[in-house]
């Protein structure tokens, strides 16, 4: 399940570290350092699956080059224990996708860091089980008079900047895990501050994992072994005095509307016809009370309105485009009312902020390839990531005029499918769709 993890650090020189040494380490990059004359290589680093700049739009072209941006640094620095930069470190939630991983982290460094002034050098190292991102942060203002770095901002040191980066990743993680349908949850504050009665786990650490390894258990491995088991104990033990005593008691008023809600919401499923391999199962879509304005804020240029509506297949939310075309969301499927270019432009990019990782075209042949260009050309998806719709060689022609430095593959794999209409009403049978799936069924 999703963990919050949120630390913030200072590179100082006066613990023997240095900036470039930190990006080359993080971006698995080689830097060579002009002050020192080292080299920093760091490019046999497998596990790095992102790496990206972000600056603010009064920054200069050359500060967005890792190599010349953190030897900058060193160089605005002149005191032996200077404070050379700033990381954060954060934990990303197992139930995303890499895509969705990106989508987060871009949404957070540029309404809590860039926005700012700070530049963001940010790297992903997508380790099994242990997704996380290195935001490595500059300390200094941009002086775009000398082209080059001024004076430290004091503010970003403060307390109050640490507390409100802890609140808004949980916040912003929480948007990410609500748009891709995951019922999973963080929350920064204190267990004791959330009201749990449970033990807080200690920090493992790389050492202790790397003993683990070996076959050597470490203190804390063990400790926070115990912590765990402890906290589960006392969850059975809860869970079992809430069954014994509700056994053998008349169900009061409560608790039969708590039962008709659940029944309701368990109402809440559909049967995706076209998933040819699983299309006796049903899906459950799920959406939380914040959805409505995550979708708000996501197509707030785009939208007059969001709408929460029930359909013979089950609950979803209308979005209600400024053209007047409509988009029904399932959470699974998609369904699209006209199939007009704004109406499929939409559709698309829901499907990438939901994290899906291809597209199932069904329902008219100009339909498809309106759909199958539109999502190549703009770069959300590849060619072999959409099935349903054979292009046709004008259509590689116009990918390969517009896009040549995009590889396409000779053979589509299947992919399962989860779906998107050109239809509100719930019948898939002749609309127009597209269906969008998942890693996970």
């Amino acid at each position: 399940m999703a963990i919050y993890h949120l630390c913030a650090k200072v590179i100082a020189r006066s613990s023997g570290r240095s900036a470039t040494a930190a990006a080359a380490y993080r971006a698995g990059e080689k830097i060579h350092d002009n002050c020192t004359g080292q080299i920093f290589d760091y490019s046999r680093k497998k596990e790095v699956s992102y790496r990206r700049i972000f600056a603010p739009l009064n920054a200069p072209q050359w500060m967005k080059d890792r190599e010349q941006l953190w030897n900058a640094v060193e160089q605005s620095e002149t005191r032996k224990d200077a404070q050379v930069a700033r990381e954060i470190e954060v934990a990303l939630p197992i139930e995303l996708s890499p895509s969705q991983h990106i989508i987060l982290l871009e949404r957070f460094v540029h309404t809590q860091l860039t926005s700012k002034g700070m530049i963001a050098d940010v790297c992903i190292h997508n380790k099994k089980d242990n997704p996380h991102a290195h935001i490595l942060l500059t300390t200094r203002e941009i002086n775009i008079t000398n082209d080059g770095f001024g004076k430290k901002n004091r503010d970003w040191n403060s307390k109050e900047q640490l507390e409100e980066w802890r609140e808004q990743w949980a916040k912003h993680c929480n948007r990410r895990l609500s748009v891709a349908c995951s019922q999973s949850r963080i929350d920064h504050r204190s267990l004791q501050n959330q009201g749990l009665d449970q033990i807080p786990t200690v920090h493992v650490g790389a050492n202790s994992h790397a003993m683990d390894k070996r076959g050597i258990t470490s203190k804390r491995k063990e400790l926070n072994n115990l912590i765990k088991e402890k906290n589960m104990s006392n969850q059975q033990w809860k869970k079992a005095i809430a069954e014994l005593k509700l056994e053998n008691e008349p169900a009061s008023d409560s608790t039969i509307k708590t039962e008709i809600v659940e029944a309701k919401k368990a109402r809440h499923l559909f049967l995706n016809a076209t998933d040819y391999k699983n299309h006796r199962k049903y899906r459950e879509a799920n959406f939380s009370r914040t959805y409505i304005p995550i979708l708000l804020e996501i197509f707030e240029e785009l939208c007059t309105g969001v709408d929460q509506i029930e359909t013979d297949i089950g609950m979803c939310f209308q979005i209600n485009l400024i053209g007047g075309g409509k988009i029904y969301d399932y959470g699974s499927q998609i369904k699209i009312e006209n199939g007009t270019d704004e109406e499929i432009k939409v559709a698309i990019k829901l499907a990438q902020e939901k994290g899906w990782e291809g597209l199932h075209l069904t329902g008219s042949e100009h339909f498809k390839e309106q759909v199958f260009l539109e999502a190549v050309l703009s770069g959300a998806f590849r060619p072999e990531q959409i099935t349903g719709y054979k292009p046709s060689k004008a259509n590689l022609e116009v990918i390969r005029d517009c896009r040549p430095a995009l590889k396409i593959a000779n053979d589509s794999n299947v992919i399962k499918s989860y779906a998107v209409d050109k239809s509100g009403s719930g019948e898939t049978g002749g609309a127009e769709q597209v269906h969008i799936p998942r890693l996970k069924i």
